[in-house]
């Protein structure tokens, strides 16, 4: 029972280790998706050497509990250097990166987690010498530990303690255990001698075991983008879809354990899981559109949890409770006796770790943006069958070879299947949407689609952005005129607006506000998504094919990754990055990263960051706004639409200029671009100036501060979810700026009374502030009331066109 306690305490410490690695090694190798391949990867890879070297010392050891405990004490030293390197050296070892190029973050991050990975890879060979028929307690016991770890870190840890702190933590219960074994290693007896298994086909064994680890760990990773829909791309959705994926492989371990003494011919029994493991996933592409089209639930933490798991759980957990059996037969299949134990659980586990390796990057770098989710899902079913034919033609009568034969065959039939339903389940954020698809595309990253939805005559050409399931953007012109915001202001606020960074290009509206400006002579449009670069024509009309502007380069590449290893300096930079609450998003959010926008700025130049108020719930909002004032001593927050804030900081003071303003509407080209998002005088730009610093410090009063290692905003629990229109009226009560320019008075308060209607829900102030902004159109929109809205309606219904002119005369009285 004692060692039980140390192995179930040692994966829980190797998954905190693996978990604070993973997100550690996004700030250092760039995007989330990249650091998590080659974490696992490298983890994988030094699990699969240290079980190789490590498994025949274990057989040569007269104390494999002494030797597992020196293995865990290594851990634990290893992973707090790894650790403390990677919290406080983040720029050094960039250096090499910055000198030589990308793939050198790739070395120096395998340089830090291999020596604690090639530690852990030995503990099992170490233990299974000690106790080889409990090799299925074993794997299940240590995997129900890293099902804890992985749970304790995602949905705990990382929000209480913090990322280096969940590290630390990690890294000192290695050390517990490791001491731990060694106090017990000298009562240890000497290893029983068991009798000899019956040996199996060895090669057959390490076959199935190799492909059986290549195909469940490309199932996690297409599972993580499937279920992206039903699960949201919340930073808890990979935890809980890796704890479900664990604790899969430990209810199987623990299934395989109670029965062990009933499983007289371990290596058929492997076939057999192995067959049916890969025909359910093969056989489950014909039944999971249904499962991602399902209607989601609201509620709190708890009702996500919930439904979370009960939506993936028909997924996932069949097939890892088989791999879990499988995995402890493989070994059991392998090991002939006692004394080569510890050599065949290494071999084995060997063989297990590379496939997965091979697995995991293939699903996600080749079979996914080549064949699409659900084929590679029906592509890596038959390649889990094919290990488990492999072990039946060695292990099976003749007779019933056939069978594995047709297992693999009936699987790829799986890739036939028609993914007009996928197409479909990521085009609709909610069941019941009627779309109009524009634009699909899978890749490593993500998944994008545009459509256009039923937003009806107010916005009828309006287009919406949907990546992994989540609406992201659209082009209905309360979004528009943020957007347009976010480019036009910090080229007009900048002393030398030249050169200009964005750092997410969404629909390129913000790309075409920047291109407007005869002063901005160069842009560097920095996206991570394929998908949304290769979507900017879609966006023509509304971008006017900015993208194809001389001045502008398009890069593909994670935007905080491309200012830790340029030297270029910026006049201006603008983020337009996901909520904080999607998964990934959040570095681009912290103290840390702000500091690094304003390293890179030039003396006096401007950070236009969007403040998502509709995607954040008040809390989140406030921290974000607290950060940005903590990175820049000259702050404002502008209010283009209720729900879209802009922050602009700069280490100068900014002085809006009126003549500046008025030049730019001079500008035909300027003019046009900001006509199109309904700020068609620079009075109706001006009025949307809200807050000054002082009241983004009133306001964001209190709030958490969001650094790298405290990411609070990324985790809705503590926080809550969305805000509502009332809880984003609170910024009036912070104090509201001065009219920037003289005889802007009457347009501001047009402005305020927006902002209290939209708050408060009072259409009648609505209609006032509408009539009282006579230099925007923007308040009619709200009503339908904007000439192209009634023209677009009359084409559609000339009957319904008419009434709804009559309404608006009746309400403007025109």
């Amino acid at each position: 029972m004692r060692v039980l306690v140390l192995f179930f305490s040692s994966g829980l410490a190797s998954l905190l280790l693996e978990t604070v690695y993973r997100r550690q090694l996004t700030l250092l190798l760039g995007s989330a998706v990249t650091a998590t391949s080659i974490t696992l990867a490298t983890f994988l890879a030094g699990l699969a050497w240290g079980a190789a070297a490590l498994g025949p010392r274990a057989d040569r050891s007269a104390s494999p509990l002494g030797l597992y405990g020196r293995l865990e004490v290594g851990v634990a030293l290893t992973g707090a250097a790894a650790v403390g390197a990677m919290t406080y050296g983040c720029s050094a070892l960039l250096a090499p990166a910055r000198a030589v190029g990308p793939w050198a973050a790739i070395l120096v991050a395998a340089i830090l987690i291999l020596p604690s990975t090639f530690l852990m890879g030995g503990t099992l060979p170490a233990l299974v010498r000690r106790a080889p028929r409990a090799v299925a307690v074993l794997y299940g016991i240590n995997t129900l530990g890293a099902a804890c770890g992985a749970a304790l870190s995602g949905f705990v840890l990382f929000e209480r303690i913090g990322v280096s702190a969940t590290g630390w933590l990690g890294a000192a219960l290695a050390g517990a255990v490791g001491t731990a074994a060694l106090l017990s290693a000298r009562e240890e007896a000497a290893p029983v001698v068991e009798e000899p298994a019956q040996p199996a086909g060895p090669g057959s064994v390490l076959v199935a075991a190799a492909l059986g680890g290549a195909a469940a760990l490309g199932y996690e990773v297409l599972w993580t983008r499937l279920l992206a829909l039903p699960l949201r791309s919340y930073g808890y959705s990979f935890s809980l879809m890796l704890t479900l994926f664990l604790l899969g492989l430990v209810a199987g371990a623990l299934l395989l354990a109670w029965a062990g003494p009933r499983v007289r011919r371990p290596f058929p029994l492997l076939a057999a899981v192995q067959l049916a493991g890969g025909a359910y996933v093969a056989a489950s592409v014909l039944w999971l559109p249904r499962l991602l089209a399902a209607p989601r639930e609201g509620g709190g933490f708890g009702a996500f949890v919930l439904g979370g798991a009960l939506h993936a759980a028909p997924l996932v957990l069949p097939p890892t409770i088989l791999s879990g059996i499988a995995f402890p037969l493989a070994v059991r299949s392998y090991t002939t006796s006692t004394e080569g134990a510890g050599r065949a659980a290494g071999r084995v586990t060997t063989a297990n770790v590379l496939g997965s390796i091979a697995g995991a990057l293939a699903a996600g770098l080749l079979l996914l943006p080549a064949l699409g989710a659900p084929r590679s899902l029906a592509v890596l079913g038959a390649i889990g069958a094919l290990g488990g034919a492999a072990a039946a033609w060695a292990a099976w009568p003749p007779r019933f070879r056939w069978v594995a034969v047709a297992v693999p065959l009936a699987c790829c039939l799986g890739a036939a299947v028609s993914d007009r339903p996928f197409r479909d389940a990521y085009s609709r954020t909610r069941a019941g949407d009627r779309v109009e698809s524009l634009f699909f595309r899978e890749s490593a990253t993500d998944t994008v689609a545009v459509v256009r939805r039923g937003y009806g005559f107010r916005d009828p050409d309006a287009k919406s952005v949907i990546v992994n399931g989540i609406a992201m953007t659209a082009t209905v012109k309360p979004v528009w005129r943020y957007m347009a915001a976010e480019g036009h202001l910090p080229a007009l606020l900048a002393p030398a607006p030249s050169k200009a960074l964005v750092i997410c290009v969404g629909t390129g509206i913000t790309l075409e506000a920047l291109a407007s400006h005869a002063s901005v002579a160069s842009i560097d449009a920095v996206d991570l998504s394929e998908g949304i670069l290769e979507a900017l024509p879609v966006f023509a009309h509304e971008n006017r094919e900015a993208f194809r502007d001389p001045r502008m380069r398009l890069v593909h590449a994670d935007g905080r990754h491309h200012l830790e290893l340029t030297r270029a300096q910026y006049d201006l930079i603008t983020l337009e990055p996901p909520p904080p609450i999607v998964a990934g998003s959040v570095h681009l959010y912290t103290l840390d990263f702000y500091r690094l926008c304003r390293r890179h700025l030039n003396s006096g130049g401007v950070v236009a960051q969007w403040l998502p108020l509709h995607a954040q719930s008040l809390a989140s909002a406030r921290a974000t706004a607290r950060t940005f004032l903590e990175a820049f001593p000259h702050a404002q927050l502008w209010l283009p639409s209720i729900r879209d804030a802009v922050l602009i900081g700069s280490d100068r003071e900014l002085r809006p200029d009126p003549e500046r303003f008025r030049a730019a509407f001079a500008d035909p080209r300027t003019r046009a671009s900001l006509d199109a998002a309904y700020l068609e005088t620079p009075e109706a730009l001006a009025a949307t100036y809200l807050l000054d610093r002082d009241g983004i410090a009133r306001w964001s009063a209190g709030a958490d501060l969001v650094t790298d290692d405290r990411p609070s905003i990324e985790f809705f629990r503590p926080y809550g979810r969305n805000m509502t229109d009332a809880e984003i009226g609170t910024l009036l009560d912070a104090g509201v700026a001065p009219a920037l320019f003289p005889g802007l008075e009457a347009e501001r308060d047009a402005h305020l009374d927006y902002v209290r209607a939209e708050a408060t829900d009072d259409r009648d102030l609505a209609r006032r502030a509408a009539v009282a902004a006579r230099a925007t159109r923007f308040g009619r929109y709200r009503f339908g009331c904007d000439e192209p809205q009634l023209a677009a309606l009359a084409a559609e219904d000339p009957s319904k066109a008419a009434k709804q002119r009559e309404t608006c005369e009746r309400l403007f009285g025109e």
